[in-house]
């Protein structure tokens, strides 16, 4: 590959770890977590009375709070925050990423601590989209610490950028470990070199190992340790070289492509599976801490490749000498190859080396296709020196071949369920025979200590060693042999009562590996260690006596229990039919039963495992060749036979055997129900069968299946997982023997079982554990199958009903027609299970997919599905009645809706019917639920409260849903809903209005709410179709209920949705009289909501007009508080712009406040002009601000959000009383007549005529002048030309004059001189004809208007207020400072607050409802 195209590959892998590791919190919290682990536990080993430097603690902490800055980037939205947050990460990850790899801080080594940085570093900058220096940091934390890089911080990613490279390395090792292994395992003469020689180590050979043999394993590992970090090193700097190759800082050459050789050649290719701790060399585990790694001080890499999992690290300098502390077994001729260890006095510790092994070989047992929790069902013997005693039989026969050794299922495990995903089950090899049962000799850790339970050590000690129970037998918390061992996940075996009080200390860890403990419930008893246990008690009854717990009696030991099975809900009874001409003839079954006999009696009586396997697959095939007769299966139920199968059930570790045994029980079990009673006496039936489904025996689950387990059974064995795992593999059965039933068929049934008799946690788990597995598919695709067909439907409507969004994936791949034909076939129950399925996939958010599943339910089935639900509809229980009436009126109105169909009427009337039945509460929920369904909306509440401007719910169901609709889809979702209004309101006049009236006064929260959100859609869409007489309908039902809900409910969703209802009804004369009525009870409330609803001012405007309302009763407003800025002199004009309001003073001062809030809060105050500013002035882009004043100047100003700044000072010669501004002019004017025009340019014009203007306004190229004599100039820009807009009548006495104009919505309003009890004029602009007049009987000194409001300022502080659409007058207000002159007024434009500025230096404001 040429280098472009390595750092193309670099980016895209490494950045999408990162990214996967930036986005689970959880994966992060681990990783530190065990890093921290392994800070902690080399904190432990070292000195703890050392003192550790300042400088050190300093450098950890640097690294410990450039984490914890990292995770603030991560998690905060705000960019500034996150900015800064990563340049403070980086500066403090950069002091650890610095340091010398070859010192140590605080006892750490440097280069653990300087990788990690610099992973984190790698974080950081893909937080600043910098996947260069990421890949980079990455890169530089494989060559600082290759070792912990590829076990500790990222080994998917070593494996996925570094292993491809290492395969002759890999190789090499794979062989010279085999060689060495080779040297160890007996009876390997007719073993090919390539055989999986994993399926022969165990223990035993651990121990049996020379001191020569040891050291030479040592080495091996040392050196491939050693290898596999050279080799990352010189492959992450040639990734470097790539990355940097092409800089243009200088001319470099093409990086060369490095070869991984191996210390030595391979001599044969290895072609058996590579385990995974062969891919990564020996693992140290987190509790180990770094000393492994700093054994030797001379050079600190050269040894941390080993091994430890199940050992101290504590004096590894001093263990050189390998010493078995129980002798060193010896190999002579005349000796098998395979010997019990021999007694040596020495007392000499055990290597560590040795132990490491066996470590390596529990990581071996981890199958990664198996499902979380694993149980090892570990067994122990008793060791034997020079004779074996014969022990007496027990209810379960142990097998044994000349040695008593152990069994475990973890082989089963990896046999068998590591294919299982591939569903191709070849029968694993499991060795000779010598290799079936084991010797294990677990020890605990030599540091570990538990309070109160004494020390191994001293047990060990306390007993001669020719007298020692086995090692499996002792519990190594108590020391004392087990009574009731238990299992755990990690594989270790524990007492009951020792684990159970190691938890309840607040322990969450297994003593022995440290390994974290998922589950806090412990498993089930290991009942083979026990009966093994129970047989070496029987053998040394006085050490037994000797060793056991005081009090304790160990005569009940191994005591069998029967177990109780009650009957499960339903049984799929599989019939075995046999011919009466049978071809098989009476002497013919004679002879095979002659034939079975010492079959039965091998499987009755053999110690030897494999003659037994034999025996079951030749029974197997005999049973199958009776034809299931009567004789032959009395011959194989007698209850030492059903021992005898139970027995290879539990002891096998064939898979081909396990799977005849249970093809033949289950044959039994289906042929006679008695069968189950004999089988279920054996202990332990079930737990078997359990262990033998968690191990990959998919066979299992017939069996288990077929023995009828309860609830309970099934819940406590954790089954779910199993079960789910079958249904997703592509499990094939046996050529040779075809079981009663699939195993998925089985799990199926089991799994529905577990569905309808659990709870509704339990159900809702179990529904996400088959979603989140991605079993729907699967699930789907055995509804071709009818037998199960039922139990999959239940299955997949239980998944629906807890998560909604799989219905998506339902649809997209059911066959519909399977369905129908369990409907049409089915009962009462299966017809309403088909309705609820039918009815949860029709409401799809997708409205065109909706429309398309019910076209293929309307026309597909051999009859009419419409005609087979209204004949169902009319037979149907009640509780079924609003699903089928709902699907059966989906179905109806596909096409447009007729005059005439008896499917619709009969449809609404049953779901009607329903909504009246008020002492049936939960049928009432149904019927509402069904009309809900109808609109196509699953979000339809969220849908009303986003039309009323409440958006949050409807914003987040759509992020959720993540749900776009395009344009096609809005159309078809309104057309569809139109038809649905339709139909419901015009049903006998609007019935329904009326059902839901009744409904909306139910005592219950849940219908009164389902209620409003159903009623409310129809009411918002009977005004959006043609009125067809139906509006008094709802009115008359509805109103008097949404007026009632407004005033008494507390919920803010509620009232909302009401004001939905209210803004339709407004629409309707009719109807606006009635709301009028209850307007002055309704304003407080609605004026509560306007902040929270945008139809309310709509609501409240409309109301307010109407002329049987009184306005005033509705009017409200609150005073703020009164500034006081008479040291400024008098406010001579106010503006309100972007929440800021303006003003100007009589001292040359302009202050600037924050109008955001109730009370002003002044933000800035300047005073640019020498003499009082007279007038301001912001144009319709609100960018600038204009000020003119008595000093002669027009200033320039431009508004930010922090306050205003002078950017022009222009000189007009003339006092500037009054102003108005575009791009290219100022309009003015001063003490003479006419209107001053002044170029930006600096030229001035002037218009001419004869009245004294008093104020002006503009609007386009017009500008309009208010005169003496209460007339109204027109000016024409662009001609510059000028004609009366409006001439007053003259009076004899006094003056008349406009003081001052304003121009909204093409209306001019007009204040001045009371004349007649009227003080001012409204114009159209375009007609300019006189629209109304403004009652009062003072002078307007001022005008503001708003959107609903006309507020006009008299010289005696009084301040009226009209409604803008009637032009009545509402109320009077005054400031607070009493009678004074209003020189200016401002509002804003949704008329919610109101300014006032006075001559004595005040400014007020108001906030109005």
């Amino acid at each position: 590959m040429e280098p472009d195209d390595i750092v193309k590959s670099l980016i895209t892998i490494v950045g999408s770890f990162i990214q996967d590791q930036l986005l689970d919190q959880r994966k992060r919290d681990i990783q530190k977590e065990q890093c921290g682990e392994r800070l902690a536990a080399e904190d432990e080993s070292n000195n703890k009375e050392t003192e550790v430097r300042y400088s050190d603690q300093a450098v950890l902490a640097n690294l410990d709070w450039g984490m914890d800055a990292l995770e603030e980037a991560i998690n905060t939205s705000n960019i500034e925050t996150k900015m800064a947050r990563l340049d403070y990460a980086e500066k403090m990850l950069q002091v650890c990423a610095m340091l010398d790899t070859g010192d140590k801080t605080a006892g750490v080594p440097n280069f653990y601590l300087s990788a990690w940085a610099h992973l984190n570093l790698s974080y950081l900058w893909k937080l600043r989209n910098n996947v260069t220096n990421a890949v980079l940091h990455v890169l530089e934390m494989f060559s600082v610490d290759p070792f912990f890089s590829r076990i500790d911080f990222a080994p998917e990613l070593w494996k996925t950028l570094f292993l491809p490279h290492m395969s002759s390395i890999v190789g090499w090792y794979s062989e010279e470990r085999h060689r060495v292994m080779m040297d160890l395992i007996p009876d390997l003469t007719d073993l090919s070199f390539t055989v999986d020689f994993d399926l022969y180590f165990n223990e035993s050979l651990v121990f049996s190992m020379r001191p020569d043999q040891a050291e030479k394993l040592q080495k091996l590992e040392k050196l491939y340790g050693q290898s596999l970090d050279d080799n990352t090193r010189l492959y992450a700097k040639y990734f470097k070289d790539c990355m940097n190759y092409g800089s243009a800082t200088s001319k470099k050459t093409i990086p060369m492509l490095p070869i991984a050789e191996p210390p030595m050649t391979p001599l044969h290719g290895v072609s058996r599976k590579i385990p995974d701790y062969v891919k990564f060399g020996p693992i140290l585990p987190k509790n180990a801490g770094f000393s492994p790694v700093l054994k030797d001080k001379q050079n600190a890499r050269e040894s941390y490749s080993l091994n430890a999992a199940h050992t101290s690290f504590k004096n590894l300098e001093d263990s050189a000498a390998w010493v078995n502390q129980e002798g060193i077994p010896e190999e002579t001729e005349e000796s098998p190859k395979f010997t019990s260890p021999k007694q040596e006095g020495n007392g000499k510790k055990e290597a560590n080396s040795i132990l490491r092994l066996q470590s390596t070989r529990d990581i071996d047992f981890k199958v990664a296709t198996s499902p979380e929790v694993h149980h090892d069902f570990s067994t122990g013997s008793a060791d034997s020196d020079n004779e074996t005693k014969e022990r007496p039989k027990s209810v379960r026969k142990n097998f044994a071949h000349g040695d008593e050794r152990n069994t475990s299922y973890a082989n089963v495990n990896k046999g068998a369920l590591s294919s299982s995903r591939e569903g191709d089950f070849g029968s694993p090899n499991f060795g000779s025979p010598q290799q079936f049962e084991r010797s294990t000799q677990s020890r605990p850790p030599k540091d570990f200590e538990s309070p109160n339970f004494g020390s191994p050590q001293q047990f060990e000690r306390s007993i001669p060693t020719q007298s020692r129970p086995p090692k499996d037998f002792v519990c190594p918390i108590t020391t004392q042999i087990f009574i009731d061992p238990v299992t755990l996940e990690t594989g270790q075996t524990y007492e009951r009562k020792a684990i159970e009080e190691w938890m309840k200390r607040g322990n969450t860890t297994c003593p022995i590996t440290r390994q974290p403990l998922f589950s806090n419930i412990l498993p089930k008893t290991n009942y083979v260690l026990k009966r093994l246990i129970t047989s070496w008690k029987e053998q040394h009854p006085d050490l037994a006596h000797e060793l056991s717990y005081p009090g304790t009696p160990t005569s009940s030991y191994g005591t069998p229990k029967t177990s109780n099975l009650s009957q499960p809900r339903r049984f799929m009874q599989a019939t075995v039919a046999t011919s009466p001409t049978s071809v098989i003839s009476q002497a013919a079954i004679e002879a095979i039963i002659s034939g079975l006999k010492p079959f039965i009696s091998c499987l009755c009586t053999s110690e030897d495992l494999k003659e037994c396997e034999a025996a079951v697959s030749t029974i197997a095939k005999m049973w199958k060749e009776s034809n299931a007769d009567a004789g032959v299966h009395a011959c194989l139920s007698t209850s030492a036979t059903v021992n005898g199968f139970m027995d290879v059930l539990s002891s096998s570790l064939s898979r081909e055997a396990l799977s005849t045994t249970v093809y033949i029980l289950s044959e039994l079990l289906v042929a006679d129900d008695d069968f189950k009673e004999k089988l279920t006496s054996i202990d332990p039936d079930f737990e078997t069968l359990a262990a033998l489904l968690e191990n990959g025996l998919f066979e299992a689950a017939v069996l288990i299946y077929l023995l009828k387990p309860t609830f309970s059974q099934i819940n406590s064995h954790n089954l779910l997982p199993y079960l789910i795992q079958i249904i997703s593999s592509k499990f094939q059965d046996s050529k040779d023997h075809e079981m009663v039933m699939s195993p998925k068929d089985a799990a199926i049934e089991l799994l529905d079982q577990v569905l309808n008799e659990g709870d509704e946690n339990s159900r809702s788990f179990i529904a996400l554990s088959i979603i989140s597995a991605d079993a729907i598919p699967d699930l789907v695709t055995c509804l071709n199958k009818l037998d199960i067909r039922q139990s999959v439907l239940s299955i997949l409507l239980c998944c629906i009903q807890r998560d909604k969004s799989c219905r998506n994936l339902i649809t997209s791949s059911i066959d519909l027609c399977l369905v129908l034909e369990l409907f049409h076939g089915g009962n009462e129950n299966l017809r309403g299970m088909c309705i609820d399925f039918l009815s949860e996939l029709v409401q799809l958010n997708r409205r065109t997919l909706s429309n398309q599943i019910l076209q293929i339910i309307k026309d597909e089935g051999t009859f009419s599905t419409m005609h087979t639900l209204l004949v169902y509809l009319q037979n149907a229980p009640m509780e079924q009645q609003p699903a089928v009436a709902s699907l059966l009126l989906q179905l109806d109105i596909l096409v447009e809706p007729r005059k005439m169909s008896i499917y619709r009427e009969e449809a609404i009337d049953s779901l009607i019917d329903t909504l009246q039945k008020k002492d049936f509460p939960n049928l009432q929920l149904m019927a509402l639920d069904a009309l809900s369904s109808l609109s196509g909306k699953s979000y339809t509440e969220a849908w009303l409260l986003n039309l009323a401007g409440f958006d949050k719910p409807y914003e987040a169901f759509m992020e959720n849903e993540k749900l776009k609709m395009d344009h096609e889809e809005e159309k078809a979702a309104y057309s569809w809903e139109k038809r649905v209004a339709f139909v419901l309101c015009n049903h006998e006049k609007g019935g329904i209005f009326y059902a839901l009236e009744q409904c909306l006064k139910s005592k219950s929260i849940n219908i009164a709410k389902k209620s409003l959100v159903t009623a409310t859609w129809l009411v918002y869409m009977l005004y959006n179709l043609p009125d067809t007489g139906i509006r008094d309908s709802a009115r008359k039902s509805l109103l008097n209920q949404y007026i009632y809900i407004l005033q008494s409910s507390k919920n803010l969703e509620d009232k909302i949705l009401v004001t939905v209802a209210l803004r339709s009804f407004i629409s309707d004369p009719g109807a606006l009289g009635d709301i009028g009525g209850f307007a002055k009870v309704m304003c407080k409330t609605l004026r509560k909501l306007k902040k929270s609803s945008v139809i309310v001012s709509d609501i409240m405007k409309t109301l307010m007009n109407l002329p049987s309302v009184n306005a005033a009763e509705m009017w409200s407003a609150s005073e703020g508080s009164e500034l006081d800025s008479s040291m400024n002199g008098e406010v001579l004009s106010l503006i309100y712009v972007k929440c800021r309001v303006i003003s100007s003073h009589s001292d040359g001062t302009i202050k600037v406040w924050d109008a955001s809030k109730r009370d002003l809060r002044l933000i800035q105050e300047v005073r640019e002009h020498s003499k009082a500013v007279t007038c301001l002035y912001v144009p319709p882009s609100c960018d600038k601000l204009y000020s003119g004043s008595l000093d002669k100047t027009i200033r320039v100003w431009v508004i930010k959000p922090e306050g205003i700044h002078c950017v022009q000072v222009h000189d007009v010669k003339e006092s500037v009383h009054g102003l108005t501004a575009d791009t290219n002019f100022a309009y003015f004017y001063s003490q003479g007549a006419g209107v001053k025009v002044f170029g930006w340019s600096g030229v001035t014009k002037h218009i001419n005529f004869k009245q004294s203007v008093k104020c002006l306004d503009m609007i386009g190229d017009k500008l309009y002048c208010g005169c003496s004599g209460f007339s109204i100039q027109e000016t024409d820009l662009q001609k510059t030309s000028t004609t009366t807009f409006y001439s007053g009548t003259r009076k004899l006495l006094g003056k008349q004059s406009i003081n001052s104009i304003c121009i909204y919505d093409d209306l001019l309003y007009a204040g001045g001189t009371s004349v007649d009890g009227t003080s001012g004029k409204v114009f159209s602009m375009k007609s300019r004809v006189l629209v109304g007049s403004l009652s009062g009987a003072f002078d307007i000194h001022c005008l503001a208007v708003s959107n609903d409001f006309i507020f006009g300022a008299t010289k005696n502080g009084i301040i009226e207020v009209w409604l803008k659409e009637r032009l009545t007058r509402v109320v009077s207000m005054k400031m607070s400072s009493g009678v004074t002159k209003i020189t200016s007024l401002a509002a804003d434009a949704e008329g919610e607050m109101l300014f006032a500025g006075s001559s004595d230096g005040k400014i007020q404001a108001w906030e109005l409802n």
